[in-house]
């Protein structure tokens, strides 16, 4: 990603401003921060497993493809949660 400088030219945004939206970024896992190296997009996982019990909750929309291929959307904070049959 740009540095925060680049984004402050880039966009005229106060620093602050971009220190605070790369803080949400980075408290939501969307970025690393590599002291050193830089910012980058965090890598997502193509699948994540759940087993029975296993429960999960996201801070953005989550999609749902169920078995049959119906596909549904929940807003953020929606708790996923496995049950057995």
């Amino acid at each position: 990603m740009p540095s925060e400088k680049d984004l402050h030219d880039e966009f005229g945004l106060a620093r602050e401003t971009i220190r605070r939206a790369l803080a949400v970024l980075r408290a939501e896992g969307l970025i690393d921060v590599r002291h050193g190296l830089g910012t980058f997009v965090a890598a997502t996982p193509e699948r994540i497993d759940l087993r029975p019990g296993d429960t999960a909750t996201s801070t953005a929309a989550v999609t749902v493809t169920r078995a049959n291929g119906d596909v549904e959307t929940y807003p953020a904070g929606t708790t996923l949660a496995v049950i057995a049959d």
